[in-house]
């Protein structure tokens, strides 16, 4: 295979990536918090023996969009909205983690929990809520009470560069960067924001990366084709 073959290749394996991303985006359309992803993609130049450089394309990065979703109510007391730029303090058996998923419960023993049973931080740690203490009151500074008093307060942190943040699934993120005390964001009881994919522009993406590719391949294949034109006149004229 020469140059305009490698070329051709170089640009499917981009766009293997950028499928990935775009089917991983549609799948997690309805998943609470989500946050869309988009490859970032450079320029490689490579100097030929003779002529030009060559360009080839390589998949630089994943970034995310960190837009807020759409809050939706669901009249659960233990669901949350995040008005603003902060996130949730988890606590896992791998260390803290950071999610804007606030689909919240009570385990068995009346700790606020995620939906895979990690603890909830408040600014002292887990919160336990007594199971006789009567209805739940979430202030949007984060406050927790019952009909008995206050029992604590939500963890609200933020990050001075959310791309730093890593996901780790179960829309969980982790970083190395500190997370500051976030006292500007808001939450809203009984809400829960949605996915900030948009199926239609993602469908479309979709449409156009399998097009691209299409046209990359019929480009390898038209190059394979000129080169063995070429070898059979070549040992034709020999």
């Amino acid at each position: 295979m020469e140059n305009a073959g490698y070329i051709a290749l170089s640009r499917q394996v981009a766009l293997g990536r950028q499928l990935e991303v775009i089917a991983n985006n549609m799948a997690n359309a309805s998943t609470p918090a989500y946050k869309a992803e988009s490859m970032q993609f450079n320029e490689y130049l490579i100097q030929a023996d003779e002529g030009a450089p060559l360009s080839f394309v390589e998949d630089a990065a994943v970034a995310r969009d960190w837009t807020a979703g759409t809050l939706r109510p669901t009249g659960n007391p233990l669901d949350l909205a995040i008005n603003g730029d902060g996130y949730f303090a988890v606590s896992t058996p791998d260390g803290d983690r950071y999610t804007r998923n606030g689909r919240f419960a009570l385990d068995a023993a009346g700790q606020i929990v995620t939906g895979d049973g990690n603890p909830v931080l408040g600014d002292g740690g887990p919160l336990t809520v007594p199971i006789e203490d009567g209805n739940i009151a979430i202030a949007a500074d984060g406050t927790v009470s019952t009909e008995q008093g206050i029992i604590g307060k939500i963890r609200l942190v933020r990050f001075a560069d959310p791309q730093a943040l890593a996901a780790v699934g179960a829309g969980l993120y982790k970083t190395d960067a500190s997370a500051d005390p976030d006292s500007a964001s808001r939450l809203s009881q009984g809400m829960v924001e949605d996915s900030n994919v948009q199926p239609i522009i993602e469908m479309t993406n979709l449409i156009q990366v399998t097009r691209d590719y299409e046209a990359a391949q019929k480009m390898i294949e038209a190059e394979h084709e000129r080169q063995l034109r070429a070898i059979a006149n070549l040992v034709g004229t020999a």
